[in-house]
């Protein structure tokens, strides 16, 4: 449990640039807009990324 763990915290940081990235993008936009995009994008994602770490057998 304690790898999975470690690769979910070590991709809960791969997916911050990621999302920085698509908020910067969106500067004409409103922050709170911009944030929930990038939030939904990024839960597009790494939902498929969490289902893969979460479904290793140790």
């Amino acid at each position: 449990m304690l790898k999975k763990y470690g690769l979910y915290l070590l991709r809960w940081q791969l997916s911050t640039p990621i999302l920085v990235v698509v908020f910067m993008m969106m500067t004409s936009f409103h922050p709170v807009v911009s944030v929930i995009v990038a939030n939904l994008i990024g839960g597009l994602l790494f939902f498929w990324v969490d289902r893969w770490i979460f479904k290793r057998k140790e």
